[in-house]
């Protein structure tokens, strides 16, 4: 008797431990931000790069994660900056850009790219483009634009410009990707222009 009396005081003690759990996960949810955690990286404003080691003097170093790109005018009316990538296991790697905005610029056009290079030739020395398999076919570059652009005639789906992009390629371990990104727009400020990337 004793030892039944005993079990049902430990349940019922742990049916209220549950409840309280219970309740207390309902008043205190877990917020979007935790389950998406958005890094920001502010690569040096840098454009046109043909040599490894210069890509590598500018770049800031990603990994896998979501993060949110700021980047600065490197000349009037374009943005640019790289990212590093080193692939940390062989797989495929699925890259993914969208949300481009300018603070200055919150209903103009604003239009670009992110293109994928990777060091070749003696030593590694240079960068060539290579391609990534996107919904539409392989391609070195991921364009992307705000929605509904008015007035550059290009950012239109039927040129391979959507709000939101992505592209796959299988990558070994150590193998180092560079992501150059080259933002565009007709309002010229200060103030930097972001745009969200995805590696997984």
């Amino acid at each position: 008797m004793k030892g039944n009396r005993k079990h049902r005081i430990w349940k019922r003690i742990l049916t209220l431990l549950m409840t309280m759990v219970f309740i207390a996960t309902i008043a205190n949810p877990i917020p979007a931000e935790a389950k998406t955690k958005i890094k920001t990286v502010k690569p040096k404003a840098a454009y046109g790069a043909t040599t490894n080691a210069y890509a590598k003097s500018v770049a800031k170093k990603v990994t896998t994660g979501t993060y949110r790109v700021y980047l600065d005018d490197y000349i009037v009316y374009t943005y640019g900056g790289y990212l590093r990538f080193v692939a940390p296991k062989t797989k495929t790697y699925t890259f993914t850009v969208w949300n481009l905005q300018h603070p200055a610029n919150k209903k103009g056009d604003l239009m670009g790219s992110m293109t994928f290079l990777c060091p070749y030739g003696y030593k590694n020395t240079g960068l060539a483009r290579f391609y990534v398999k996107a919904k539409d076919g392989k391609t070195v570059s991921l364009n992307v634009a705000r929605p509904k652009p008015t007035g550059l005639h290009y950012a239109k789906k039927t040129d391979r410009y959507y709000t939101q992009r992505s592209g796959g390629v299988k990558l070994k371990k150590g193998q180092v990707v560079y992501l150059q990104f080259s933002m565009h727009t007709m309002t010229f400020t200060k103030k930097r222009i972001s745009v969200d990337l995805k590696i997984k």
